[in-house]
């Protein structure tokens, strides 16, 4: 067990650097790109634009080698969805926005859609930089798909079948535990975060694999990964991000701890009406 777990975090770790040199390689490449094409580098439509080439494919890459692995490990079955699974992600996703926003306007924290930020950002904008914000949102939701497949799915499973523990709830704990802390790991290289940063991460993380543990819908997981990275567009003070994933977090553990508990009670009281 030992053995297996420490050649898979090798390769994670091979994987993670793999990643960090990348980035290098690609910036050289595009630095060949402008002295060849005479292009001004430090111009900056021509920063963001290549910013968001060169992490467009790396993310497309990462997301085949993604699907690549849940073919060969056979868990593809994990992100596999229905259009039942989907509304129910929309429904899950709209009622803890909806109460998110009513308990930060109670508390008259900033509010939650950013609007009066993004309205006074918007208002400046030129059409460069509306493709720039829809290209940057589809990023997101490639970055989402990405992580979650590789982290969510496949090294969480891919631990849990190398943990060889008798209890199963220590099993799950402890794969939890280290994918997120993998998770939160593979950050660093390429945003320098500080400690304090990645622990956020890791809660994070844990709080995904919740998600889809939970629920089986690694869509819902994907959905509010994609949500929590949306700040990034707004300009607005990281303390009132804080405050929205704070309480976005235990209002939507909330929603979905208070839908199985009402499920729990119904379902058995359709079973007592059934044998009455």
């Amino acid at each position: 067990m030992i053995k297996k777990l420490s050649a898979l975090i090798l390769i994670f770790f091979i994987f993670v650097m793999a990643l960090y040199f990348n980035q290098f390689i690609m910036i050289y490449l595009f630095e060949g790109i402008y002295h060849f094409f005479n292009i001004r580098n430090n111009d900056p439509l021509v920063m963001t634009s290549s910013n968001l080439v060169y992490n467009f494919i790396t993310e497309i890459l990462l997301l085949i080698l993604a699907l690549f692995l849940l073919k060969k490990f056979n868990y593809t079955k994990y992100i596999k969805t229905s259009s039942k699974s989907i509304i129910k992600t929309f429904l899950f996703m709209a009622l803890s926005l909806t109460f998110t926003k009513y308990i930060l306007d109670i508390f008259k924290i900033y509010n939650i859609f950013l609007l009066t930020d993004f309205k006074n950002i918007i208002a400046s904008w030129n059409k460069v930089d509306y493709i720039v914000a829809i290209s940057q949102m589809i990023l997101f939701i490639l970055v989402a798909l990405t992580e979650e497949y590789l982290y969510r799915v496949t090294l969480y499973f891919k631990i849990s079948e190398i943990l060889n523990l008798k209890s199963n709830v220590l099993k799950i704990v402890f794969s939890i535990i280290l994918t997120n802390i993998l998770f939160s790991i593979a950050h660093y290289p390429i945003r320098h975060y500080n400690i304090s940063t990645l622990f956020e991460i890791f809660i994070l993380g844990i709080y995904f694999s919740y998600l889809f543990l939970r629920t089986g819908n690694i869509y819902l997981a994907c959905m509010m990964h994609f949500y929590y990275d949306l700040p990034i567009l707004s300009t607005i003070d990281i303390r009132y991000h804080h405050y929205r994933e704070i309480i976005s977090l235990i209002i939507s553990i909330m929603l979905i701890e208070s839908y199985y508990m009402i499920k729990h009670y119904y379902l058995r009281l359709f079973s007592r009406y059934e044998q009455s």
